[in-house]
């Protein structure tokens, strides 16, 4: 799940954008965006789902990537 969480935050660099600004769109708190890409928070499939949606790419994309 590590590789996951490292797309993630790859993405929302590439894209340059702040944990903030992607935890608004998810309409979640900056600071649980935060533990979500530090990985204190378990990524449920839902949320993978959602932000797979904001980034414009697969699930299974943001698995392989």
């Amino acid at each position: 799940m590590k590789h996951v969480i490292r797309n993630i935050r790859r993405l929302r660099l590439d894209r340059e954008l702040s944990q903030e600004n992607v935890a608004f769109n998810l309409q979640i708190s900056q600071s649980s965006y935060a533990k979500l890409e530090s990985g204190q928070s378990k990524l449920s499939i839902d949320r993978l789902y959602q932000l797979a949606v904001y980034f414009n790419v697969t699930v299974e994309e943001l698995i392989k990537l």
